[in-house]
């Protein structure tokens, strides 16, 4: 009986050890992953601080960018508007002189 029982006490302490080691490696593991999860979502939240940031600098280059092409477009609109009214006078002196010549000769015609 004492050697069965002894038996039995040894068959219990060598399945209940390893069983207890292996669940303080299971608890390790699973604090590990813990672990790298928050390192992780430390790292996320850095690089979309990043990029945000990245994302705001180049709006403001775009937005200087924009502006400045906006201030040439609006020059070069002047320009044109500038041009045309001159031609535009042009054409008008050409046609107040023609009809000058028209009523001369009308008149002279009479």
């Amino acid at each position: 009986m004492k050697k069965k029982s002894k038996l039995i006490f040894s068959l219990m302490f060598s399945t209940v050890l390893p069983l207890s080691t292996y669940a303080a490696s299971v608890d390790s593991s699973a604090q590990q992953i813990q672990q790298l999860n928050t390192q992780i979502q430390g790292q996320l939240k850095q690089i979309q601080a990043q990029q945000q940031q990245q994302i705001d600098k180049l709006n403001g280059q775009l937005q200087v960018q924009m502006k400045q092409m906006q201030a040439q477009l609006q020059q070069q609109i002047q320009k044109v508007n500038a041009q045309t009214q001159a031609q535009m006078q042009k054409m008008q002196a050409q046609l107040q002189e023609q009809i000058r010549q028209v009523q001369q000769q009308t008149i002279k015609g009479t």
